[in-house]
């Protein structure tokens, strides 16, 4: 490809310029990308509104976009340069900067200010190559519309001592990564300015190969071929369970290269891949027995690689100065490599049945999904109980009081606060371990939405910044700039769940969907650090429990909170929806929180004794939902029963959720609450 793709032969580099041409190393193999790309920029080149001159690279982490970059840089015979984003990256990381300057005279010291031109700026103006990496992390808007600016095809950017216009000549090459910790999706305005996009996966398994032999000069086409099937099942696994790591190609190389220095092969697949991609244990686990089950591990417990980069051959030299070669021999009867399982030295919890324990106080979830259990001392157990019955005396209060003044104020009612056997603990280990990967995709995709909150607060007396106050230069102290503070809110968002325990829900599995779904909101919830009620509720239990609410998960007092209590939700009776949801409304109003979401998962209309249904019903959910909203509730119903349309009169279309398929309650009300940040 040697000057095939030159955009601009006849153009006169200088020799820093030169310098800055990347220099394709031996092991590089040009891929299909690069070709494509060279073809596309090249055919529009000299087509003024067609011209190809923003190009996007997406894919995981040692996919090869920045060597693709590069070597872009060879092939068009641009000068290459590169940006790495960062969350607090402000204007005059893109623009430049203006900093003071001590200037020595006679009589002491001038000061004066001098602008330094950002590596962008050097690029736009000279038409170099420039590589962006990561824009996905920058939190500051006001930067991405500097960046989108500059990347129109007759964009310009505004110095403090000069307009600088495009470079005809000008390239930028911008890399992200997927769905990492950090990253959000691309500004809308910035990928509409794309003219190229590449997805950069991993390569065909052949390629893979290639490119190992090139990279480390090992030549075994049998282990090349095995270790990449395992860096391509590893790759694939992670994904399909949501395991946030990469097996990539800096993984296979590394591998490959431990390997050929002797050491074992499964102790470096651990060393070199698994770990890089996670940690821990549980998912460990997963990606073992997906090596297991495609029979890749069973294979590499059979390869047996010689000591030293020497293709199983060893050299020795005799005295009289002639070379003689032998073979090493393999030894038939080898020790067997070591089965990719848990370490017993490993932290953490077993994968064993949980035994039961007779003074459990609560089940915990750690970040990995493992249930810990908490044992209680007797001095210990009824200081909560107490404790416990105070807090249930304290809910009912406030519960009747929430009711107060409405149609249902002479209700009889009981708040109960159900307690979980040890079926039922077992039951909820059971369901957080098969939501464990939606848990934790979508936990990891918000907690950077939550860290990127705008911060509005700036820090004064700062030598640089990207506000000058001319005003501070009296003090000669050279703190005369301002710098947007980064953001450290917390979540602004509460959240309240209501659950219709009528008896209709125990009909088609919407009972134990509805189980899940709590569980799977409480769990996202506790991970991301947005306060959760759950409580559910039915009608006509008794003449003297004419209405029964049920405290699964209260903010109020957290660490009474049994998650597996969400176990105990079952169907009883019928249902006055206005009197729950107007407590939990209730409830919401007094916290401080901007967002306030009140979600309700019913499957039929409000339906209780002695006359609580039909348009009194409807006309009492109406006004509860006027009311509150003007107080800043959010209401949204989960509808999952047949009264959809009904269901969908009383909340609005745009408070409405419509589930067909049951199963996927749990994941799509998770994404819904994630919205609202």
């Amino acid at each position: 490809m040697e000057q095939k793709y030159f955009l601009n032969p006849n153009r006169k580099l200088t020799k820093e310029e030169k310098s800055l041409i990347w220099k394709k190393p031996i092991s590089h193999i040009t891929s299909e990308a690069e070709i494509r790309i060279c073809k596309a920029v090249k055919n529009n080149w000299n087509k003024s509104e067609m011209k190809l001159t923003n190009i996007l690279l997406e894919g995981d982490s040692g996919s090869g976009k920045t060597e693709l970059a590069k070597a872009l840089s060879t092939d068009f015979g641009l000068p290459y340069t590169k940006i790495t984003c960062f969350a607090d990256m402000d204007k005059s990381d893109i623009l430049g900067a203006i900093l003071p300057v001590s200037e020595s005279e006679e009589n002491g010291s001038a000061i004066k200010y001098q602008y330094y031109p950002s590596e962008i700026v050097r690029a736009y103006e000279n038409g170099w190559l420039l590589e962006i990496q990561e824009p996905t992390v920058i939190r500051d808007a006001a930067v991405l519309m500097a960046l989108n600016s500059a990347l129109e095809l007759d964009g310009s950017i505004n110095l403090p001592d000069r307009i600088v216009h495009r470079h005809p000549d000008f390239i930028a090459i911008i890399t992200t990564n997927r769905g990492y910790n950090g990253c959000r999706p691309l500004n809308e305005a910035l990928r509409d300015r794309i003219g190229h996009v590449e997805k950069m996966d991993l390569p065909p398994i052949q390629v893979m190969v290639e490119r190992a032999i090139q990279k480390t000069g090992y030549t075994n086409m049998e282990v090349l071929n095995l270790f990449a099937q395992t860096i391509v099942c590893l790759d694939q696994t992670a994904k399909a369970n949501a395991i946030k790591g990469v097996a990539g190609m800096r993984s296979y190389f590394y591998w490959i290269d431990a390997v050929m220095e002797g050491n074992a092969v499964i102790d470096s697949l651990y060393h070199k891949v698994i770990y890089k991609i996670t940690t821990d244990e549980e998912e460990i686990e997963i990606l073992n027995q997906s090596l297991k089950k495609q029979e890749i591990l069973s294979k590499l417990e059979e390869i047996l690689i010689p000591k030293g980069k020497t293709n199983g051959e060893v050299l020795e030299l005799k005295a009289d100065g002639n070379f003689e070669t032998k073979q090493t021999l393999q030894k038939e009867n080898k020790e067997p490599a070591v089965e990719l399982r848990r370490r017993s030295d490993s932290e953490g919890e077993s994968n064993k049945t949980l035994e039961s324990s007779v003074q459990t106080k609560t089940i915990d979830i750690e970040e990995d999904g493992k249930a810990i259990y908490h044992e209680l001392s007797k001095e210990e157990d009824k200081k909560i109980q107490d404790e416990k019955m105070s807090f249930r005396k304290k809910l009912n209060s406030e519960a009747r009081n929430a009711v107060k003044g409405s149609i249902h104020e002479n209700i009889k009612m009981i708040v109960h606060r159900p307690e979980p056997n040890e079926e039922e603990r077992k039951e909820y280990y059971k369901v957080v371990s098969e939501l464990y990967p939606i848990i934790q995709e979508l936990s990891n995709k918000t907690k950077p939405i939550l860290e990127h909150e705008i911060a509005a607060s700036q820090s004064n007396n700062k030598m640089y910044g990207n506000n000058f106050h001319p005003e501070k230069v009296v003090y000669s102290d050279f703190k005369y700039f301002s710098k947007k503070s980064p953001p450290d809110e917390k979540p602004t968002l509460a959240v309240a769940l209501r659950i219709d325990q009528s008896a209709s829900m125990n009909a088609f599995g919407r009972l134990e969907i509805a189980k899940k779904s709590a569980t799977c909101v409480y769990e996202f919830c506790k991970k991301c650090n947005i306060p959760i009620l759950i409580y559910g509720d039915t009608a006509d239990r008794s003449p003297k429990e004419q209405m029964s609410m049920y405290s699964y998960i209260d903010w109020n007092n957290s660490k009474l909170n049994d998650a597996a209590s969400l176990m105990c939700i079952k169907s009883i009776s019928n249902n006055r929806d206005g009197m729950a949801m107007r407590i939990l409304a209730e409830k919401l109003v007094k916290v401080p929180h901007t967002t306030k979401l009140l979600i309700s998962i019913s499957d039929g209309m409000p339906k209780a004794l002695p006359d609580y249904s039909g348009n009194i019903a409807i006309q009492d959910m109406k006004k509860l939902i006027k009311e509150y909203t003007r107080k800043g509730i959010t209401f949204l119903a989960a509808a999952i029963g047949q009264d959809k349309e009904t269901i969908c009169d009383i909340y609005g279309n745009d408070r409405y959720i419509d589930i067909t398929d049951l199963k996927e309650l749990p994941a799509r009300l998770v994404k819904t609450i994630a919205r609202y940040l």
